[in-house]
């Protein structure tokens, strides 16, 4: 008897056994799952009265189409479901890839969604209304034929509303909405629906945030107990320009020649420095007294520069009444003397006092020859001298600045006005170096407007996008145009380009005064006698006391005028380039136009400019 029980058990044991294994279990690793996707069968809109019972079946696919069998399908309510209640909270797909587990809906009122989630891919929601009223229901399907990624679909439910004039961006106060689906081939749906026939459907669809295509219906019919299909096909839309990120700026500011008085300052100094045949300069548009085409006028004549530095040295002028060369005021001795020199033909009156045997009047025999002698001596002076004092002056009216533009995300409901943050970072020179082989190269030299004392130059303002244009709006930066220039000329200039550390050590780079020295004395040798006057050592002496004191001059000029605050306004345009059609990122910023002004003291000039900018990596 215990045998033939035994023998039974084995029997039946063996024949469970051969059962599943005829089972193939489920593999939530197995590589053919990718792209496994959960269909629901039939409508997701599900209306129930009071006491009564659906089923809400589904089907399990592979991404080829084919059935996924003995897969765990779970279900859960989302939501306030009132006494309604699932049959299971779990499952598994038969040999058809299908699972299905019962709802019976409670004794009052619910609207509530079925979430059902498989083990891997997307869920898919049962949208679920419970009343003891005869309602419909809307089940939307969607068809795209354009070429962007959407990856997010949302469906809008309205009642009297119309899709013409419908505006994506701004959609008119929705009865609800169903939930958010991810493909194409998910359908949204609206369970317990009035019976009505002025319902209208929209599905907005996006690509990344950016909301990418839309359709809409209306006209829309809901019978009582039954589901109304509603196809909405999805029309791509005109993204807009997505210009937030960090920019960096390239400017390119023209400022029509004129200078900030400051500069103006400097650069008149640079001119009293070589003595410009046009003897009062000329810094005007287009200004070229002398015909030399050189513009502006910024002198060409270092001999005449010499005879004046080595003559105020050895001879005072117009010296108050009891004054004497060592005590005769310096305010007497101011650059422009060489001028009036020039005028009077080193001619010397009574009172004037000298250090040379004849007084002031020796200057009178002697000037042209020692003048001539020193051009001789320092050839290159003035051509290396030009291309300096034009390049300080591009500088500012030809300014290369770089900069950073920061544009935020906009507040809801603003999406064309954009919050920004301008600031100046850097400027680029460009400086004919006369020490380069060939003499003259240009080499650009880029400096941190920081590093030269100015280190808040930042203006927050917003911004505002029309079409694919960038309208930035007038704001204003503070700058110091004096102390600008003078840091171009010691740092660069000076430093980087000639190595020295002064304008004195600068001259005498172009000047011998050793050379100086002795052409002066064989000049007075043949005037006023041999052994008349200084030594050739002591006329050296003379030289190059003259160059550092020329060289103090003028940074002290420059320096006077370092208070002097200006200010720089801009306002610009540019247009985005490189769209990205999916997400509407802008990649670039094209023909960048500045317009604005600068302004010292109580002068105020316009400027123009250009400007392109490239997005910086986040």
């Amino acid at each position: 008897m215990h045998r033939i029980r035994l023998s039974l058990t084995l029997l039946a044991t063996a024949a469970l056994l051969a059962a599943c294994a005829n089972e193939m279990p489920f593999d939530p690793m197995d590589p053919t799952l990718d792209g496994a996707r959960l269909v629901i069968v039939g409508s997701p809109a599900v209306t129930l009265r009071y006491g009564e019972m659906a089923d809400l079946p589904v089907r399990y696919e592979r991404a080829d189409g084919s059935v996924i069998e003995n897969a765990p399908i779970d279900y859960a309510i989302v939501g306030t479901p009132n006494g309604s209640m699932l049959a299971a909270l779990q499952t598994v797909t038969d040999v058809a890839g299908n699972a299905s587990v019962g709802l019976t809906s409670g004794s009052a009122d619910a609207m509530f969604d079925v979430e059902v989630t498989p083990p891997v891919g997307d869920s898919v929601v049962f949208s679920v209304a419970v009343s003891d009223s005869d309602l419909g229901s809307i089940t939307v399907t969607m068809t795209y034929a354009g070429s962007r990624t959407l990856s997010r679909f949302d469906a809008f439910l309205f009642d009297g509303a119309s899709c013409a004039g419908m505006d994506p961006n701004a959609l008119p106060t929705a009865l609800r909405s169903a939930p958010s689906v991810s493909s194409i081939t998910a359908m949204p749906a609206f369970a317990g629906v009035p019976v009505g026939s002025s319902y209208a459907v929209a599905v907005v669809a996006r690509s990344a945030t950016n909301i990418s295509a839309f359709g809409c219906r209306d006209m829309i019919s809901v019978v009582a107990r039954q589901d109304t299909p509603v196809n909405i096909t999805l029309m791509e839309l005109d993204i807009p320009p997505d210009f937030t990120g960090v920019w960096d700026l390239d400017n390119r500011l023209d400022f029509g020649g004129a200078l900030p008085p400051s500069v103006e300052t400097f650069l008149n100094v640079l001119d009293e420095l070589t003595d410009d045949s046009a003897l009062s300069g000329d810094f005007g548009p287009g200004g070229d007294s002398d015909g030399d085409g050189v513009w502006p006028e910024y002198g060409q004549d270092p001999g005449a520069f010499v005879v004046d530095l080595v003559m105020r040295q050895t001879c005072h002028w117009t010296c108050a009444t009891g004054e004497d060369y060592s005590t005769c005021s310096s305010t007497d001795h101011r650059l422009g003397d060489l001028r009036s020199l020039y005028v009077q033909d080193f001619t010397s009156w009574d009172g004037a006092q000298s250090r040379f045997f004849g007084g002031c009047g020796g200057w009178t025999f002697i000037h042209e020859d020692i003048q001539t002698r020193i051009n001789d001596l320092a050839p290159d002076f003035v051509t290396d001298w030009l291309m300096l004092a034009g390049d300080l002056s591009r500088a500012i009216t030809q300014a290369h600045i770089l900069s950073v533009l920061t544009i935020n995300a906009p507040a809801a409901g603003s999406e064309f006005d954009l919050p920004m943050s301008h600031e100046l970072v850097s400027m680029v020179v460009p400086i004919h170096n006369p020490l380069s082989d060939p003499p003259g190269m240009v080499s650009e030299y880029t400096f941190a407007l920081a590093d030269a004392g100015f280190t808040s130059l930042e203006v927050t303002d917003i911004t505002r996008v029309t079409g694919t244009t960038l309208s930035i709006p007038s704001h204003q930066f503070n700058l110091n145009w004096g102390r600008l220039t003078l840091y171009i000329y010691r740092e660069i200039i000076l430093r980087e380009v000639f190595g020295v550390g002064s304008t004195g050590e600068l001259l005498g780079t172009w000047i011998n005064c050793m050379n100086v020295g002795q052409s002066l004395r064989d000049s007075l040798d043949g005037y006023i006698g041999a052994g008349s006057g200084p030594n050739a050592m002591a006329l050296a002496g003379y030289c190059d006391a003259a160059l550092t004191a020329a060289g103090d001059a003028l940074e002290g000029a420059i320096g006077d005028a370092l208070d002097s605050e200006g200010t720089l306004t801009l306002m610009g345009t540019a247009d985005g380039m490189d769209i990205d059609m999916e997400t509407g990122r802008v990649g670039s910023l094209v023909n960048g136009m500045w317009s604005g002004s600068f302004g010292e003291d109580t002068m105020t000039m316009t400027i123009d400019g250009t400007f392109t900018g490239e997005r910086r990596a986040p």
